[in-house]
């Protein structure tokens, strides 16, 4: 059995309105819907944040990372807001943390620690991963070294000396204020010159304002 022609072309005219609706209805309801609670955040480490990862606001799951992408040494995070009423505010703090005993990774976002109008969008803070708290406490563990061979030479008779030598240096104090009372009255002196060549000079003028008129 042939299909006419007119049915053909029927069937393909349903298609494309088909098409075309969903397609109107799926733009609309992005532009009114999922557009307004897109946000972009800007990483140096995203210390594996996938898509689907929570966003949580202030400790309440408020959506998701929806894609995540790379331009030159920054990822670019973009989250969308799920729940109804919620919007981030420009300076909003973001940084990854670790939630639960299985180490599963959210974005955690906190409200902004400065009022400047300036300020758009979400800051990031970077990740901390344990290598940096190892580097810290090797850190630590230098200065206090450090701190224990001080310590270990110190003994009382070191330490008599060491105040009977801070107790004889002289008194540069007394040099110093004799200096900066000199340095003072040399000031004074030549202000009081300059003053004098601006009198000078105002009565020169006037002169030859004098000899020019007669």
């Amino acid at each position: 059995m042939k299909i006419k022609k007119e049915r053909i072309i029927e069937i393909s005219i349903l298609l494309f309105l088909v098409v075309a609706s969903v397609l109107t209805a799926h733009t609309i309801y992005y532009n009114k819907m999922v557009k307004p609670n897109l946000y972009t955040i800007e990483f140096h480490d995203i210390d594996s944040i996938i898509k689907g990862s929570p966003v949580r606001l202030m400790g309440i799951i408020v959506g998701h990372v929806r894609n995540l992408t790379r331009d030159n040494d920054k990822i670019l995070c973009q989250i969308v807001v799920t729940k109804p009423n919620t919007r981030i505010p420009d300076g909003a703090v973001a940084k990854v943390e670790y939630n639960g005993l299985g180490g599963s990774k959210s974005i955690e976002i906190m409200p902004p620690k400065t009022n400047d109008p300036d300020i758009k969008g979400i800051i990031a803070t970077d990740a901390l991963r344990i290598s940096d708290f190892a580097d810290a406490f090797n850190d630590v563990r230098e200065v206090l070294a450090c701190i224990r061979q001080f310590v270990a030479v110190l003994t009382p008779e070191n330490t008599l000396g060491a105040v009977k030598a801070i107790s004889d240096m002289p008194d540069f104090t007394e040099n110093t204020d004799i200096a900066l009372d000199k340095a003072l009255n040399e000031e004074k002196k030549i202000q009081k010159q300059i003053k004098n060549l601006k009198k000078l000079e105002l009565e020169l003028d006037k002169a030859i304002n004098f000899t020019k008129h007669k």
